[in-house]
């Protein structure tokens, strides 16, 4: 395989599970773009990394350079593989980054509850940018397969009202999505509304020994960052 001027060999085989030890303890997930990739039911929050953002400027910069070269000159061939070079150390960051947050959910819970997202309907809407900065398909991919060789389960749920519902009561609150704080009229709760999210992520494929739903996050807490 090439990338640029690099040359891979890749190898496929078979590799024995290496399961660790049991966990009784379940995380919900609530992916996001901006400011946080990740909101956990316990509060903690992933700082998104925004790689391709960060890059951007340098980038669009290389991607110029390129485009005033001429087909066939020996500076066009240099300016491509600059482009290359930052499109791979891009992804390259990217690969990391989410192996390191996906490794560190599965050292930690033994069940991990996330939406079962569109991600080809929502890279397709307004927010398509911040998802393939976030890269949130390749991440759950990969969050899956260390799962599975870890003797974790993860579980897809149904995202509809996520954002909009109570996780103490129920309650169902519409707001516009600016609204960064849950605060629910039937019962005063308050709390992160990502953190609300995760919280009833996780309470839709919960299954306690007592079919006790988690606890809230306290009111007025403020959730813990970054934590994993």
């Amino acid at each position: 395989k090439r990338e640029g001027e690099h040359w891979y060999i890749i190898f496929i085989t078979e590799v024995d599970p290496k399961p660790l030890p049991p966990s009784e303890e379940a995380i919900g997930i609530d992916l996001g773009t901006n400011p946080h990739f990740l909101v956990t039911s316990e509060g903690e929050m992933v700082e998104a990394p925004r790689h391709f953002q960060k890059a951007e400027e340098k980038l669009a910069k290389a991607q110029r350079e390129l485009s005033r070269k001429k087909k066939g000159k020996s500076g066009r061939k240099k300016a491509r593989l600059k482009v290359a070079k930052l499109h791979r150390k891009i992804a390259n960051q990217r690969r990391d980054f989410h192996h390191k947050v996906a490794r560190k959910l599965v050292n930690r819970y033994g069940t991990i509850v996330h939406e079962d997202l569109n991600i080809l309907a929502l890279s397709r809407s307004y927010v398509a940018k911040g998802i393939h900065d976030a890269g949130w398909a390749a991440f759950l991919q990969i969050l899956a397969y260390k799962a599975e060789e870890a003797g974790r389960r993860v579980i897809k749920v149904d995202p509809k009202y996520t954002s909009q519902d109570c996780p103490v009561c129920g309650h169902r609150e519409k707001k516009p999505l600016w609204v960064r704080a849950y605060t629910c009229p039937q019962c005063g709760a308050l709390l992160h509304r990502d953190v609300a999210a995760a919280q009833n992520i996780l309470a839709r494929a919960w299954t306690g020994p007592s079919g006790e739903t988690p606890r809230a996050f306290p009111q007025g807490n403020t959730p813990r960052s970054p934590g994993l």
